[in-house]
């Protein structure tokens, strides 16, 4: 019997043969890891970006609102106080800012020398209204008129100033004491 002639065993290929089946397993670990990785990742990254374009969104409408009340502004430029044929308050509005500026309420409130409210019954001490027209553009006036309230008082000393509030749309508020005379 020859030597050659009996079937030789490579252990290479049984060995090669073992590593191909033990590197696929990895390799679709590999693939199952990396890929939820990446889902989870993409479903992190639109929640964060929505979430960030809401902040964005509300930080830019707060920025363009404050950047409007520091360029709105206005005065009370006059008060004038008439008893007939009843007793009402006309009060001159001027526009001194770059913008338009809304008037959203008007609240006049009468007070004795001592700070407390002049009168109890009719008409009333405090009038608040909410003016239909009240846009006043830069640069202009605009005329309110109070009417139904007791700003004046034939007893000496009764009644000694009017506090007057003025608020706009955006939240800016102007106060003024005016003295009765």
């Amino acid at each position: 019997m020859n030597v050659d002639s009996l079937p030789t065993v490579r252990t290479r290929d049984h060995i090669r043969f073992r590593r191909k089946k033990l590197g696929i397993g990895t390799v679709v670990s590999s693939v199952i890891m990396v890929a939820a990785v990446a889902m989870l990742g993409s479903v992190v990254l639109i929640w964060a970006n929505s979430s960030l374009n809401v902040e964005k969104t509300r930080i830019a409408n707060d920025y363009a609102n404050n950047t409007n009340t520091l360029r709105e502004s206005f005065i009370i430029e006059d008060v004038w106080l008439s008893t007939s044929p009843a007793n009402y308050v006309n009060l001159t509005i001027r526009n001194v800012g770059d913008i338009a500026v809304k008037i959203k309420e008007v609240n006049v409130t009468s007070l004795k020398s001592d700070g407390t409210l002049a009168c109890t019954g009719s008409p009333p001490c405090t009038q608040k209204i909410n003016p239909s027209n009240s846009v006043i553009e830069s640069k202009q006036s605009l005329m309110i008129a109070v009417a139904s309230i007791k700003w004046y008082d034939p007893t000496p000393g009764n009644i000694n100033s009017l506090d007057i509030t003025i608020t706009t749309e955006r939240g800016s508020i102007e106060k003024m004491f005016w003295k009765v005379r």
